[in-house]
């Protein structure tokens, strides 16, 4: 008579330690695009809100009279959605028209992030 040992059906250790490590480096590289991607949705939001702050100073200067419409430069800080922006307009005279440039900027040091805009105002 023989005896037959019928195969043992089940996980062993070494696959589990396996699956294990396999999931916790797809997890660990999905933290890192969290991180990665909430870190480009806020750097977004503060440019479109510095370009909302630009795009205010130059119709707010467009709406108002050419005359009162100043050349030289103007600075003022604003905050705005949990971060402060530095606005700086200078505006120089072409002769038929004033250039305007609005430049916002933001940022820690060394890292600072800016938006530009410039238009021409000419008289009405």
């Amino acid at each position: 008579m023989s005896i037959v040992q019928k195969a043992k059906k089940g996980t062993s250790l070494v696959e589990v330690m396996t699956a294990a490590l396999i999931l916790a480096i797809v997890m660990l590289g999905g933290s890192f695009f969290y991180v990665a991607s909430t870190n480009q949705i806020n750097l977004r939001e503060q440019y479109r809100a510095a370009s909302r702050l630009a795009g205010q100073k130059l119709e707010e200067l467009k709406a108002g009279s050419y005359d009162d419409v100043t050349i030289g430069e103007l600075k003022d800080s604003l905050t705005l959605e949990n971060s402060t922006y530095s606005r700086n307009v200078v505006t120089k005279d072409l002769g038929l028209y004033k250039k305007v440039a609005v430049t916002v900027n933001w940022g820690p040091v060394g890292m600072e992030r800016n938006v530009s805009l410039v238009t021409l105002i000419a008289p009405k």
